[in-house]
């Protein structure tokens, strides 16, 4: 008697292999990565008065900031020599303030201005009406599992390496 055939998944894997499975998570994670670094350049011009690396190292100077610039670079990727120089230029801008009383740079808390919050508020706002047609392409069901499920997607990439 003949096994059953198993349906064949993306490039011709058998659907319910456990490598075939893991092969095609990793084939479509590369992709929707490639696709995200695709988009990131695509969204600079959106922007006339901030570049998008800006934008990215604002917004995690809000979720971290009082935790210093080396939380801010490892949460962006960044050297700290890198998110120190461009933290000055911020600072310049009147977007962020550095706590002057560290003597180490590198644990140095580091917050938005008021100035800097209304102008990454007014630039997300920017982001989101961007992103809406694809919001609007999303069924009902998909819409309830896409925020919570590419945060999970973000977590696991982050901690591949």
């Amino acid at each position: 008697m003949e096994a059953p055939r198993r349906a064949s998944g993306a490039l011709g894997r058998a659907v319910g292999d456990p490598a075939g499975d893991a092969n095609d998570f990793a084939d479509a994670l590369m992709a929707f990565l490639a696709a995200a670094r695709r988009t990131r350049g695509r969204m600079q011009p959106l922007f006339e008065d901030i570049t998008v690396p800006q934008l990215v190292l604002l917004d995690a100077i809000d979720e971290t900031g009082v935790a210093g610039i080396s939380a801010v670079a490892e949460l962006t990727g960044l050297s700290q020599p890198t998110v120190t120089r461009s933290v000055a230029g911020l600072v310049r801008q009147g977007l962020a303030q550095v706590d002057a009383d560290g003597t180490d740079a590198r644990r140095r808390a580091v917050a938005l201005t008021s100035q800097g919050q209304e102008f990454l508020a007014a630039k997300r706002e920017v982001v989101a009406d961007h992103l809406a047609g694809a919001w609007r392409r999303l069924s009902d069901t998909e819409r309830a599992l896409a925020a919570p499920l590419l945060r999970h997607l973000a977590d696991i990439v982050d901690g591949l390496i």
